[in-house]
């Protein structure tokens, strides 16, 4: 359908990135625009001070008696699961419930590369942009990243790149978004809490390639077995990047990455070289180089191999992902708040040499946190506990020395006084932050300002 002033559009979860933004894009559109959220007026103050004058908010209330108000199109907030009565009788009316995704991508312009998987979504698609702007090309990046889709449409142009992190979440109500690149790069254990199984959030962030064709490329981790087996039913060309596999169109062998195109073999990027650590990271690289070659290719232009490798070499990654923010009494502190997933735990503790200090806990997620037991016992010598889920961690872990902390200064005293010299103290979750922070940046700036105090005298460790 056309979105216009003849519509009545209902955004569903207000928040303050993407139902802010829908609600106030569709305001400019001259559509009449209802906004419902389950918080209270008084808890949504702020954001409602940001919305457009004409929108009409109903707070509090997510009652399926809204869509009594001649609403003839929903745009469903990521947060908001599609299965709460309003959508579901939404759905029964016969309304339209799409993402702001899917409503960006309706005015989108130019071409589009999207990224998807349970981690190393932000990371790669920073770095997608990266390496595009370092080619010349007008590259816009938003998403899931924290940069509503829907606020890019006005700068989007038929010569830009719009590089897009998508949640599965975001990827459940999309119709017709298109990307000309999309990348998968993992699958893991992850929002089992909204998911009844593996296999259901699988095939929601699968939805990404729904709509390719072979005109487009797909980009995925062979080495990721699930992923492997699961995308027999993608029409997208198919190219895969792996750590063993050498006939992967990108893989690694000893300190270089090689990228593969019709039959010839370029070394492109020693890891080595990289700011940014981690087998995941250089996993991240192979996967952005394939994007940028392919969407070069496209273009009917010539990769400049060496000038992305040194765009690689420069980028020092983002906040919050095995970001380095400093050493202390001869310990490194590396604040890994992002790591809200058992697989990127693994990784990250994986990524570091023996003497780890691991900083765990928070608000679970649904997981098998068994899974962690044995990279645990194999590199972690001590575990702080923090967050609603101590006690659980308490005795999944009984067998690691393990203390628990009650807020991030006294982690970071128990991390210091069960080190060493040498030792890294490690912040890296594996649940949420809703427990004790607003999300996981506060977490990991609540780490940064603990490790402040402690470097400047004020909290002792001793």
């Amino acid at each position: 359908m056309n979105i216009g002033p003849e519509n009545s559009v209902l955004v569903v979860g207000l928040g303050d990135r993407s139902g802010l933004a829908a609600a106030n894009f569709l305001a400019a559109k001259g559509c009449r625009v209802l906004v419902s959220d389950i918080k209270t007026r008084e808890e949504l103050a702020d954001t409602i001070s940001r919305l457009d004058s004409g929108v009409e908010v109903f707070a509090g209330d997510q009652e399926p008696a809204l869509l009594d108000r001649g609403v003839d199109l929903i745009v469903l907030s990521p947060g908001v699961p599609a299965g709460v009565p309003l959508i579901v009788e939404a759905c029964r009316r016969g309304v339209p419930v799409i993402a702001e995704i899917e409503l960006a991508y309706r005015f989108l312009r130019g071409r589009i590369v999207a990224i998807t998987g349970t981690d190393g979504k932000s990371t790669t698609t920073s770095l997608v942009g990266r390496l595009l702007r370092a080619l010349g090309f007008r590259a816009l990046v938003g998403g899931n990243i924290g940069i509503p889709l829907v606020s890019l449409v006005d700068e989007s142009s038929d010569d830009t790149v719009s590089v897009i992190e998508l949640s599965s979440f975001q990827l459940e109500t999309i119709e017709s978004f298109r990307p000309h690149v999309a990348a998968f790069l993992n699958i893991g254990a992850d929002h089992l809490d909204r998911y009844e199984s593996m296999d259901d959030y699988f095939q929601a962030k699968l939805r990404i390639a729904m709509n390719q064709t072979p005109d487009d490329c797909f980009v995925y981790n062979m080495d990721d077995p699930v992923l492997a087996a699961g995308i027999g039913g993608v029409s997208a060309r198919r190219l895969g990047f792996s750590m063993t596999n050498t006939d992967a169109a990108a893989f690694m062998e000893k300190d270089t990455v090689f990228v593969r195109e019709a039959g010839a073999v370029k070394g492109v990027l020693h890891p080595s070289r990289m700011g940014i650590i981690g087998a995941h990271n250089v996993q991240n690289s192979m996967a952005a180089l394939l994007m940028v070659v392919a969407l070069v290719r496209m273009a009917g232009g010539e990769p400049d191999y060496p000038l992305l490798a040194e765009a690689c070499y420069s980028f020092e990654g983002l906040a919050h992902r095995m970001e380095r923010i400093g050493s202390f009494e001869g310990r490194r502190f590396i604040n890994d708040s992002k790591a809200t997933t058992v697989g990127a735990v693994e990784m990250a503790i994986k990524s570091l040499p023996g003497g780890v200090i691991l900083i765990l806990g928070g608000r679970t997620k649904g997981d098998d946190y068994t899974r962690l037991l044995p990279t645990v016992k194999e590199r972690v010598k001590h575990l702080v506990l923090i967050g609603e889920s101590s006690g659980e961690f308490a005795r999944i872990f009984a067998e690691i020395p393990a203390s628990m902390a009650g807020d991030m200064d006294e982690a970071l005293i128990r991390a210091m006084g069960a080190s060493v010299e040498g030792d890294v103290i490690l912040l890296s979750p594996a649940c949420a932050s809703y427990d004790m922070f607003r999300n996981f940046e506060e977490r990991g700036e609540a780490f940064r300002e603990s490790f402040d105090r402690l470097v400047s005298g004020r909290i002792s460790w001793t």
